[in-house]
């Protein structure tokens, strides 16, 4: 069974979690919001906008802190 079964795109996704529900990115990505929001603004101002293949400093940071949550639970269920 699918964890996730959202019909939006990363960048997408990361955005809705930031605009409606904040709450959720700590569930979700396993930091607070104001801290993932933070991370964010010192990306940007250190000169890091998108990458080469467009995507976004929010959406490569999403899935930075996805990756690294899910696979901390996964290590933690093992």
């Amino acid at each position: 069974i699918p964890y996730h079964t959202s019909i939006l795109t990363g960048g997408a996704w990361i955005l809705k979690l930031m605009n409606k529900h904040p709450d959720w990115i700590k569930t979700c990505l396993g930091v607070s919001h104001d801290i993932f929001d933070a991370l964010i603004c010192i990306l940007e101002e250190n000169g890091l906008t998108c990458s080469h293949h467009r995507i976004s400093v929010t959406e490569q940071l999403g899935i930075s802190a996805l990756t690294r949550y899910n696979n901390k639970v996964f290590l933690w269920m093992i």
